[in-house]
């Protein structure tokens, strides 16, 4: 506050409560705009990977049909999910409502690092301009669009730390040190990385100029909510599994995959590919296990024993060559600064280019960066200047072990924000050191990488494009896509299968004439090879084109092998007519549980069982629709 602010003791609170309408009204329109822009997009109505992931998760939370086992992510997000559920919400409406919530937790977000910034500069237009550079961050509302739980991590992460900024203040056994702790806690529960924060202010309290019994006085505030927070969570896993576990159990494959000698270390990357229309798993799960099985064949694969066994991995690897280890460190650094968001589920710049909100947006990481350098330069409370840099020292640490994607960096970016509102402030010309380390910095973290590094996953952001539009509908769009990726790989088998799908799935929206299959057939002869969608889809224009045999050979051998096309190649065996051997039981599968592509078949051959089942998933409407197409895909 100038002097001339201070002296105007009348206009300073209308002026202030101007500024903070403007600055919320632009955070709150800019946001609901991009949201909803978004919400209109293949991508939005249709999440993938992760997304995808947490809609499951929530789902079967809510249908209690998790597999007896600690909980391998974070539950917090996925459960607040479940809750909507519970309250009736149409599935079809999830992924919406989750981006509701993710909006609401954003203009938390925004008020709490406007918060933290007024606490640490006590200066209203440091605090705005803080404000803004959250609220209105590209990145932050990038992340905010689908149904993940970092959003909710922030804003539980940034409650702590306002909590832990007052606590300081006001001493070690201040009731604020106790939200801290309980809030750190939770934020834990919705990204483990955040522990780091917790263990952060522990050691904060423990190092206080202050007398012994004082100290442990001050930690054991802190201590008990987030002990409670975190035996509630073994409890829950205890009672589920028999297991009393308080973290998720995906950390020691990851810890192992991105330090292992190789390892890029940027995000988690597959060495075998899972076809396209995998839906809801896990990648980096499903490699755990098949690498697993391929080191130590024959061993029990339960957890307990499988993260043990990753985490001594992790370890040896190290040991064994720890040069090459600090060598993939200093990487790690260098990828931590840098401007470039690295993939997480998707590459950001791709995605950016594609939305009218984003794309004209100028802020950016390493903008942020030096602002944050600068401000912290300046700070005059030099007890939280330390409070913060040993936080955001701690959370950097634990990316380094782990990975620096977007997603992991992007708890960073609220607290560079908060920092980076100093700059505001009056006298920053006479803080040369400051501006000037400031400068360095935004200007290493802007150097470009080369094109190589940043242009590396574009394909699978394609891939992502082609498989939301299928699932919309588009089929046009989906193979521009899917053409897009094999402009950048050729020959890709993800992305000739997704042509294949695209163009059957445009058959079957037609008048499904068996003489305009001719380019149905090419794309999926050049993807048959490596994909069972593919051969299912020559099995079934074998059988339009009166190849009987042909047709039966390959949907039988489809039918007889596990995997994600088993149940559609046994409905295209019931509509076709069942061989002497097929692997089609159809008075067993109507009474136990199968797969609703094969009850709407077995309706279309007038199974009354199948339709009753049918007639507990879908309205009527839908079961006569999707009989109609069943029927109308084989008919010649």
């Amino acid at each position: 506050m100038t002097m001339d602010e201070r002296s105007d003791t009348t206009m300073l609170p209308a002026r202030t409560r101007i500024a903070r309408l403007l600055v919320g009204g632009l955070v709150v329109l800019y946001g609901a705009g991009y949201l909803l822009w978004y919400s209109a997009t293949p991508l939005g109505l249709h999440p993938v990977l992760d997304g995808r992931e947490m809609v499951l998760l929530a789902e079967r939370l809510a249908a209690g049909t998790m597999p007896a086992e600690p909980f391998y992510r974070a539950p917090l997000y996925p459960a607040l999910l479940a809750l909507l559920i519970d309250r009736e919400l149409a599935l079809p409406d999830l992924a919406f409502t989750a981006r509701l919530l993710n909006f609401a937790l954003h203009c938390a977000s925004t008020t709490l690092v406007g918060l933290l910034a007024l606490r640490l500069w006590r200066y209203e237009p440091a605090a705005l301009l803080a404000a803004a550079l959250f609220g209105l961050n590209p990145v932050v509302l990038h992340f905010a669009g689908d149904p993940l739980d970092i959003t909710l991590a922030m804003a539980l992460m940034l409650g702590g730390i306002y909590c832990a900024l007052r606590g300081a203040a006001n001493g070690p056994v201040a009731g604020w040190s106790a939200f801290a702790g309980l809030l750190f806690a939770l934020a834990t529960l919705a990204r483990p990385q955040l522990i780091v924060l917790f263990a952060g202010w522990s050691l904060w309290l423990v190092t206080r100029p202050y007398a012994v019994g004082l100290r442990l006085r001050g930690l054991g505030v802190a201590l008990v909510p987030a002990l409670l927070v975190f035996g509630l969570m073994g409890a829950i896993n205890y009672a589920h599994s028999g297991d009393f576990v308080i973290l998720p159990w995906q950390g020691g494959f990851n810890l192992w995959a991105a330090n292992h000698r190789g390892a890029d270390g940027r995000y988690f990357e597959q060495t075998t590919r899972l076809a396209s229309y995998v839906e809801g798993v896990n990648p980096a799960r499903l490699e755990a296990e098949r690498l697993y099985r391929a080191r130590q064949p024959g061993q029990p694969e339960d957890w307990a024993t499988t993260t043990r066994y990753w985490r001594r991995a992790a370890l040896a690897e190290v040991h064994a060559d720890p040069l090459a280890w600090l060598g993939l460190v200093a990487r790690k650094a260098w990828y931590l600064l840098n401007d470039f968001e690295q993939y997480n589920n998707k590459t950001y710049v791709v995605h950016k280019a594609r939305s009218p909100w984003l794309a004209p947006n100028p802020l950016c990481w390493g903008l942020l960066a030096g602002l944050a350098v600068c401000g912290w330069l300046r700070l005059a409370d030099r007890a939280a200047a330390r409070l913060l840099a040993l936080l955001v020292l701690a959370y950097a640490g634990s990316l380094l072990l782990t990975y620096v994607s977007a997603r992991f960096r992007l708890p960073l970016v609220p607290l560079a924000a908060a920092l980076g509102g100093g700059v505001a402030c009056p006298g920053l010309q006479a803080a040369p050191r400051a501006l000037l380390a400031g400068v360095v910095i935004a200007g290493l973290a802007l150097l470009p990488l080369p094109s190589a590094d940043r242009e590396r996953t574009f394909v699978q952001d394609y891939l992502l494009l082609a498989r939301a539009a299928l699932e919309s509908g588009a089929t046009m769009e989906a193979e521009e896509h899917a053409r897009t990726a094999l402009g950048l790989v050729p020959d890709h088998p993800a992305a000739l299968e997704l042509v294949c799908v695209a163009r059957f799935n445009a058959w079957t929206r037609s008048d499904l004439r068996s003489d305009t299959l001719g380019p149905v057939v090419s794309a999926c002869t050049d993807s048959a090879a490596e994909s069972p969608v593919a051969s299912r889809v020559l099995g079934i224009a074998a059988w339009r084109a009166g190849r009987d045999d042909e047709a039966r050979s390959r949907l039988t051998a489809l039918a007889e092998r596990p995997g994600p096309e088993r149940a559609a190649a046994r409905a295209a065996l019931v509509m076709i007519g069942t061989a002497d051997h097929s692997p089609v039981d159809l008075v067993d599968c109507t009474r136990r549980h199968c797969a609703e592509v094969l009850l709407v078949a077995l309706a279309a051959r007038g199974d009354a069982v199948a339709y009753r089942r049918l007639s507990g998933r879908l309205t009527h409407a839908e079961i006569e629709r999707q009989i109609d197409a069943m029927r109308r895909t084989f008919q010649r």
